[in-house]
């Protein structure tokens, strides 16, 4: 009798728990911090819907800008800089060709401007509602004063893509001046999250992105980065892709937006007896 023969050991691919991982890591961390952020929304006075609306927002609009003002301007050519003086005034006689252009947009970002304004606009609303409503207010306003002086001096803009600021940079001072402004001045302990929010979303968008707004247009750095040439306007001159600055977007939506998350959220941590009197 011929003994049945054994069935072929299953074979698992080496790499499929890592592949698994690599897929399930992203959606936990994702939940995670669509339940964080949710929760640092809570802890300013909305349910979770609305924390949830307003979270939502701020994600999805960062994808949308609305243009301000429009200018067109001539892009030079770099070789033109290194010709004698002689050279550049003859040249256009003698072998004219229209310039290049591009056209120059400043706008605004749905998400990390739109929403934050209106949302602290809600919560200064509300702590007028508070017994000691003057001093909540010149909590705010000091602790956002702090905040602007501090992002215009780390902001950085950077050629070719505008305004960058360290991402946890602004959270932490927002919540550290909320606390110091409600310890020493008074507002309570029911202020010190809006404070910490209002301070963290306004003050890195006038300092980062407004106060840096002049600057950012005077040395042309939304034209210092590639140029790349496409398609000819209707008077037969080359056109360049929009150079667009929007503001409280780009590099500075990630401070504001981690303010409005990590802000709130650090505030809460704080016991009560810290921010009496």
């Amino acid at each position: 009798m011929n003994p049945q023969p054994m069935p072929p050991a299953q074979q698992h691919h080496t790499w499929l728990p890592i592949m698994l991982l690599a897929l399930v890591i992203p959606f936990i961390l994702t939940l995670f911090y669509f339940n964080l952020a949710t929760a640092a929304f809570q802890q300013l006075g909305l349910s979770s819907g609305g924390a949830l609306l307003v979270l939502l927002g701020s994600l999805v609009g960062s994808m949308i800008n609305i243009p301000i003002t429009r200018r067109k301007i001539v892009l030079t050519d770099p070789r033109a800089s290194m010709m004698p003086d002689v050279m550049r005034m003859v040249l256009p006689i003698v072998h004219y060709y229209p310039p290049a252009t591009q056209e120059e947009v400043i706008a605004i970002n749905v998400g990390g401007a739109l929403v934050p304004i209106s949302f602290s606009i809600y919560l200064i609303h509300t702590l007028l509602g508070l017994p000691n409503a003057s001093t909540a207010l010149l909590d705010v306003l000091v602790a956002t004063v702090v905040v602007i002086v501090i992002t215009k001096l780390l902001a950085r803009p950077v050629a070719g893509l505008g305004i960058t600021l360290p991402g946890f940079v602004a959270p932490i001072i927002a919540a550290l001046t909320a606390f110091l402004t409600v310890h020493f001045f008074g507002g309570g302990i029911g202020a010190l999250a809006p404070v910490a929010y209002i301070a963290g979303a306004l003050g890195t968008l006038v300092g980062a992105d407004l106060l840096n707004l002049p600057q950012v247009l005077q040395g042309g750095l939304l034209n210092a980065g590639p140029q790349r040439l496409w398609g000819v306007g209707p008077n037969g001159e080359l056109r360049a892709p929009p150079a667009i600055l929007s503001i409280g977007g780009a590099g500075v939506f990630d401070g504001i937006f981690l303010s409005a998350v990590i802000a709130p959220l650090l505030a809460s941590f704080v016991p009560a007896s810290l921010v009496a009197h």
